[in-house]
């Protein structure tokens, strides 16, 4: 069992590995760590950073980590074919009167309109992922064509370079990126193609494997507990979680202190793990579709 809060000695700590993206989203996972969220409930928490969450998902599944982060459509995508992976608790939301994610171009740049950005490159973290494809049905919402649309894979931290060099004509960013590239005045907001999903949704997740959920269910409650409970701190608390931000992603703590920052859901409703799902399916990410209750852990913050 698990060690209850309180004073716990170090050798009774349950250490997990958990792999995360280096975005302002990893801020509520940092946060449980330092301010002993986890530790009280009988966790140490081995913090790792990744480039993407389908290579996260893939460690978490081959067993060399515990808990991931990442984006919803691997999730999806991989749940469709039987997969086994569990949805254990959300990560980011996206809220349209809140973006957080936006498309940017050269301030240079002859794209001013959706209609522009065809032919065009843009930089996602995988093909698959929500920015390449909520880009393309953006486009096609608003005069252009995404089916023209060419998506080149690259880490987040190497898309801003790409973009500042010419190598792609657009890409989505999230802060802390997102923050350095509008803070440099070297790019500007072409749109939210975020909004082509639906208005609110969840956009990340937190995922183990099955066979984790199924034999250590204690381990996985007690760490969506302490994710619960830095997610209600941090969304209060922002300014608290500059420095494990700057530190984790390798940003200025003053450009992150500056800009936009990321909501983390506490919980979410069922509608809002619909609409990106059903719309993973309309744009041909998923070949079929399936009930997203059987994906979730028992214990995920699902509210009415």
């Amino acid at each position: 069992m698990l060690a209850q809060a309180g004073a716990v000695r170090a050798d009774d700590l349950r250490l997990v590995h958990v792999l995360e993206v280096p975005t302002d989203g990893a801020k509520s996972v940092l946060y449980a760590q330092r301010g002993n969220l986890f530790r009280k409930r009988g966790l140490q928490a081995d913090i790792v950073a990744m480039g993407s969450g389908a290579s996260i998902f893939a460690a978490v599944l081959g067993g060399s980590a515990d808990f991931g982060s990442g984006s919803l459509f691997p999730v999806f995508a991989a749940c469709a074919h039987g997969v086994p992976l569990r949805m254990i608790a959300p990560a980011s939301l996206y809220s349209s009167d809140h973006a957080d994610s936006l498309l940017l171009v050269p301030k240079d740049s002859p794209i001013r309109a959706a209609r522009d950005m065809n032919g065009k490159t843009i930089g996602v973290d995988a093909v698959k992922d929500v920015n390449g494809t909520a880009t393309r049905a953006w486009l096609d919402l608003h005069g252009g064509d995404g089916s023209t649309l060419r998506l080149v894979e690259l880490r987040p931290a190497e898309q801003l370079t790409a973009l500042d060099t010419g190598r792609i004509d657009a890409t989505m960013l999230k802060p802390p990126f997102l923050t350095a590239a509008l803070a440099s005045r070297k790019f500007r907001v072409l749109g939210t193609p975020l909004d082509a999903i639906a208005p609110r949704f969840l956009l990340s997740c937190w995922v183990a494997s099955a066979d984790f959920v199924a034999k250590n269910p204690d381990v996985v409650n007690a760490f969506v507990a302490g994710l619960t409970e830095a997610a209600r701190y941090t969304n209060a608390n922002q300014a608290a979680t500059v420095d494990l931000v700057a530190a984790f992603t390798g940003q200025d703590p003053a450009v992150i202190a500056g800009g936009i920052r990321t909501v983390t859901a506490e919980s979410v409703t069922l509608a809002e793990l619909q609409r990106p799902l059903d719309f993973a399916y309309k744009y041909g990410i998923l070949d079929k579709t399936f009930d997203v209750t059987g994906i979730l852990a028992p214990g995920f913050p699902l509210k009415a």
